[in-house]
């Protein structure tokens, strides 16, 4: 980052004005539109210059000879480290979460979809929800409800929300069986972590088994459930508007679209590209841009990643992935106000 301290005062305002330029338009930059846009007092030729010396410098490229110029990865991290501190969303997009986000499932399996959905709604960018820790969950209460379809329904309430599941109940089994099994299990099973009711699972197995026969055979539904529910934790909830997507300049070539649809529609893909960000950061908010990325495939995109802690050690990480042309400020200031938004509802 040395470089950024060779830059004149001029240069580094006629990049920032350059790269703001970019971002809304998707014009490639000139001395002209520059120019016209906030420095009418520079002649053409000094801008020219200034242009040439930020491209040396590795600020901006020219894709063609005789086009104009675009902002490179080096340009866009300076533009976002310059202008993500002190970020006042406008009142309409504040408006706009808030309506969103006016209050969450209680089941746990809809949350994924639920909030990427929503996100994908606000920023109109393929969004992605990840959530892993499921096992730390905490047991509180279960529920098995006979069902008139012959099934059973399966509410087990953890600390951060219900966990639901239908089961076949095997003939004979009443209201009050289920009744009294709810309680059993409610009681032998309460405050306990997930996980270690799966790794004691044959201790559990013995003592339900040493009550009335179906309770063992209740049990193991409940567990079956459990299990289902941690491994779908290490699954990844996505949310694109194709059609919106595809109206951006980036995506104009159907070569280009077609790569990008592979990358987020594949969960894989998804998984990777939030292990490669960097976890470290002390930052609510991480970005990564085009060549920062470690994976060849996303060296052209961008990705806004935040992670919110659900309760009890379940991490969510919610993040949009988009070309390097996108508007860091007003995405990562959303991405924070949502993640706060999730956070006062669970408090």
């Amino acid at each position: 980052m040395a470089e950024e301290f060779n830059l004149s005062g001029r240069k580094k305002e006629i990049l920032m004005c350059a790269v703001e330029s970019y971002i809304e338009k998707a014009c490639p930059i000139t001395s002209g539109n520059v120019q016209e846009n906030a420095f009418n007092t520079l002649s053409s030729a000094t801008l020219r210059n200034e242009l040439s010396a930020l491209e040396e410098m590795g600020y901006l490229k020219q894709l063609h000879t005789s086009g104009g110029r675009i902002p490179t990865t080096k340009a866009y991290r300076l533009y976002v480290n310059n202008l993500m501190h002190g970020n006042k969303l406008d009142k309409k997009t504040i408006s706009l979460i808030r309506e969103k986000f006016t209050n969450r499932s209680a089941y746990l399996k809809d949350v994924l979809n639920d909030i990427a959905k929503k996100i994908n709604e606000i920023l109109d960018l393929p969004t992605f929800v990840h959530m892993q820790g499921f096992g730390d969950l905490i047991l509180q209460a279960i529920n098995i409800i006979p069902l008139i379809t012959g099934q059973g329904l399966i509410l087990i309430q953890t600390n951060v929300g219900i966990i639901n599941n239908t089961i076949d109940l095997k003939k004979g089994i009443t209201e009050d069986n289920c009744k009294d099994a709810s309680k059993f299990l409610s009681n032998s099973l309460c405050n306990k972590k997930i996980n270690d009711v799966l790794l004691h699972f044959d201790d559990f197995v013995k003592i339900a088994s040493n009550q009335i026969d179906y309770y063992e055979e209740l049990f193991m539904a409940v567990t079956d459930a459990l299990r289902d529910f941690v491994d779908s934790g290490n699954g990844v909830a996505t949310s694109i508007n194709t059609t919106k997507m595809l109206s951006a300049p980036e995506y104009k070539d159907l070569d280009d679209a077609k790569k990008f649809l592979d990358i987020v529609e594949n969960e894989d893909n998804i998984k990777e590209i939030i292990h490669s960000i960097d976890e470290n950061s002390t930052n609510d908010v991480v970005i990564t841009i085009g060549e920062e990325n470690v994976c060849q495939d996303l060296q052209g995109y961008s990705i806004v990643k935040g992670n919110y802690n659900l309760g009890n050690g379940v991490v969510t990480s919610i993040g949009v992935l988009g070309p390097e042309r996108m508007d860091y400020p007003k995405i990562a200031g959303a991405l924070k106000f949502i993640i706060d938004e999730l956070k006062g509802m669970d408090s």
